[in-house]
């Protein structure tokens, strides 16, 4: 609006701020309010509605009140502003006082209608958003709460079920046992073995490879003049010290080396493997891998012949049975002592099978690599859900979910929730160290925290 028509329109009324008074009766509050107003004018002119606001409550400031001309100019810069509230109470200051209805009226009617229609809107989005949120938040809490009583019911479940496998578990040993004295009586070298490789997690098995290698000790290894060598019991030199590697024997048979080749001997120091290859594993259920100049893998077996034509890529030695191998498009799979591959090749990373289980990963869909668990049978145990997935442990592993550690059991489970910043591997006592918030609990194999003082441990839940 140009400054003369507003100032035509704000003219009306005999008591807006005693304009229509001469000079000689204007009080020295009413020139200072005069001169406050008319520059609030300028400043709605000229659009400076803030500066207007500011002139506007001086003027008000020297009258002591206000009037309908310094509410109507409020009312028009507050809306201006998009101040729809304020520009509200200017219009309701402005119909409490005396006014004349002229054109000023008219556009001031008009102002409130739609300062109204647009606080009655607002209000009306204000309280439908609040309701909303109350509504949302509610949704949110039940929706926890259900999350909470459902994982507490999975907790439950898990360790409902570890108690009766504990059960089935006992039986196990009992059979177990019952094999290991029919190999005790039998008394050979290839029983204890061959029970090592029947229960490679078991109970006995410490005990049988204890007792095996008191029986029949293998060679030890020993460094002389920077060679290596090995000597029998008496620590008489069966093998010349003449290996820049060796190896512990493992099955009959030592991993040696010279000059970066490796190759095999036995425990009569002759070299049934040809110091030809690049790398080399420990013997294991009767093979070894064999890695050639160009990086190809092959097993073979103590007497040095391959286990078919098959090569690849890759390969770890043999575990529980199952040995890991890597195809031409650089995923793993399985194989067993046959060479029957067994568990597709599928998986980006795989670990060694432990206690019949081993964690894999794969390339989820959004790019990521996730890990989880499969049995012997290929099988998932869990969902590939997991930053990172430790080997089982006495039946129970530490995975990493969301950047926080917790246990599963072994048929994938929750033991904990994934909340610790850090787990160790279980000591010999049966806990494992954990980190949550800068304090140090340890964890037991069903996740109930206990600390450690003075040597003993004390539970804490």
């Amino acid at each position: 609006m140009k400054k003369n028509i507003l100032l035509y329109v704000l003219m009306g009324g005999a008591s807006m701020m005693s304009l229509n008074l001469s000079a000689a009766e204007l009080t020295q509050a009413d020139k200072e309010a005069r001169k406050c107003y008319m520059k609030a004018l300028d400043k709605y002119d000229s659009g400076e509605y803030k500066e207007a606001l500011k002139f506007l409550d001086q003027a008000e400031s020297k009258l002591g009140e206000s009037n309908p001309r310094i509410s109507y100019l409020k009312a028009r810069s507050q809306y201006a502003l998009k101040n729809y509230s304020e520009a509200q109470k200017a219009c309701k200051v402005y119909f409490s006082s005396p006014v004349i209805k002229d054109d000023g009226y008219t556009l001031m009617t008009k102002l409130n209608d739609e300062v109204n229609l647009l606080v009655d809107s607002i209000n009306k989005k204000t309280r439908d958003d609040v309701a909303k949120q109350l509504n949302e938040a509610a949704e949110k809490e039940a929706a926890a709460k259900a999350a909470a009583a459902d994982r507490a019911t999975v907790l439950k479940q898990a360790a409902i079920r570890r108690a009766q496998d504990a059960v089935a578990q006992k039986r196990c040993k009992e059979q177990e046992l019952n094999v290991f004295q029919e190999v005790q009586k039998k008394n050979t070298k290839e029983a204890y073995q061959q029970f090592i490789y029947d229960y490679p997690s078991g109970y006995y098995v410490a005990q049988a490879k204890s007792e095996m290698n008191k029986k029949w000790p293998s060679l030890t290894r020993v460094l002389r003049n920077n060679k290596y060598g090995y000597v029998d019991k008496s620590n008489s030199m069966v093998i010349k010290a003449k290996y820049d590697y060796a190896s512990d024997f493992s099955e009959g048979m030592a991993r040696v080396a010279k000059a970066g080749k490796y190759g095999f001997v036995n425990e009569l120091g002759k070299e049934i493997v040809p110091l030809n290859y690049q790398s080399a594993s420990n013997f294991s259920y009767g093979w070894a891998v064999l890695k050639s100049s160009d990086n190809s893998a092959f097993f073979v077996n103590k007497t040095g012949q391959k286990m078919n034509e098959a090569v690849w890529y890759d390969a770890k030695a043999f575990s529980e049975g199952l040995a890991a191998v890597q195809n031409e498009f650089f995923k793993y799979g399985f194989i067993d002592v046959e060479g029957n591959e067994v568990i597709p090749c599928e998986y980006n990373t795989v670990s060694w099978f432990k206690e019949g289980i081993v964690a894999v990963s794969k390339k989820m869909e959004n790019g990521k690599i996730a890990y989880g668990y499969i049995n012997k049978s290929g099988n998932p145990i869990t969902a590939f859900e997991f930053d990172d997935a430790k080997d089982f442990q006495d039946g129970v592993a530490c995975v990493k979910k969301n950047g926080k550690f917790g246990l599963i059991d072994k048929f994938g489970g929750p033991i904990t929730e994934c909340e610790y910043d850090y787990i160790s591997s279980f000591n010999g006592e049966g806990y494992a160290l954990a980190k949550k918030n800068g304090w140090d609990v340890y964890l037991d194999r069903e996740g109930v925290q206990w600390a450690k003082a003075n040597g003993k441990y004390i539970k804490l839940n």
